[in-house]
């Protein structure tokens, strides 16, 4: 199939990475695979047809070790290829639909995704990087891995579903503090704020729920900061046992391992109403701590 694309006007995100000079146009598959086995770089070309799919049905034709600079596949639906070691600098995808593909160590560098699709496909999201800068608008960024994580959940990939929630996530982030930009100073921008301000540290903490090692990185610093708070302060917290302010570090590490984990020994108590109160926090702070890193195992386990 050769039919020409319809070009019609790109908007502003459509339209952020364009290629007007390109005049070398690829007119059918077999142009295509002329020029990739007469050299591994591919540059500054216009794949015409809408459609692009293996002369080796049903099984893909593989493309190794080539670098596409500036080449766009724009409203193109590519069926059956698999890239391996390829790299994708500044090339337009533009309304792409990939079906029955599959991306192995590859790169896109600051690519235009503008509503590409992929339909049964094998691809990591993390190739995925460094396809937007941070600067794009961040409906690019939320389309582009809301495509990629609903195709792993429909492929049954977890460990490619995980990645692309949590990239997802980083873009949901960056739109809402784009919003909260350009919006007036109101109770409804300032609710959004702490709404983003929360989804920013629950992001660097936890990982967004999907990081276990980091989840894991964030309780053992809040166990050992707390630790020392306990053991600097213990006079005016009043931790005492057996009426006896405790003065050594092990005691504090203890005493801040058992609030934390809600145990609650009662041997070492506070009897200060800011000793009260600080104790009250850690067990909070314990519980929430627990309850991410309970979500956060099943997540893993049940996938």
């Amino acid at each position: 199939m050769t039919t020409d694309k319809p070009q019609p006007k790109p908007n502003a995100e459509e339209g952020f990475l364009e290629l007007p000079d390109v005049k070398d146009e690829i007119k059918c598959v077999e142009d295509l695979i002329k020029l990739l086995n007469a050299s591994s770089t591919i540059n500054r070309k216009l794949y015409i047809p809408s459609y692009l799919k293996s002369s080796y049905s049903p099984w893909p034709y593989i493309i190794k070790n080539v670098t596409f600079f500036e080449v766009s596949f724009s409203k193109t639906e590519v069926e059956l290829f698999e890239f391996t070691d390829c790299i994708f600098e500044r090339c337009l995808f533009i309304g792409t639909i990939f079906l029955k593909c599959r991306f192995s160590s590859c790169r896109f560098i600051d690519c235009n995704p503008y509503r590409v699709q992929f339909i049964a496909y094998f691809v990591d999201p993390t190739q995925f990087d460094q396809c937007l800068s941070k600067g794009r608008s961040a409906n690019l960024g939320l389309h582009l891995f809301q495509q990629l994580l609903l195709n792993s959940r429909q492929q049954v990939q977890p460990d490619f579903s995980d990645e692309a929630q949590f990239r997802f996530r980083r873009w949901q982030h960056r739109q809402l503090r784009a919003e909260l930009a350009a919006s007036f100073f109101t109770w409804k921008s300032f609710k959004r704020v702490a709404q983003y301000l929360l989804a920013v540290f629950f992001d660097i903490a936890a990982g967004s729920g999907m990081r276990l090692g980091r989840l894991l990185l964030s309780s053992a610093i809040l166990l050992l900061s707390t630790t020392v708070v306990n053991w600097l302060l213990a006079q005016y917290l009043g931790l005492e046992e057996n009426g006896r302010v405790i003065d050594k570090l092990p005691d504090a590490f203890y005493l801040t391992t058992v609030i934390m984990t809600t145990l609650g020994f009662g041997d070492i108590t506070p009897h200060t109403q800011a000793g009260r109160l600080m104790v009250s926090c850690e067990a909070v702070c314990g519980f929430v701590l627990f309850a991410f890193l309970t979500s956060t195992l099943y997540r893993r386990l049940s996938s």
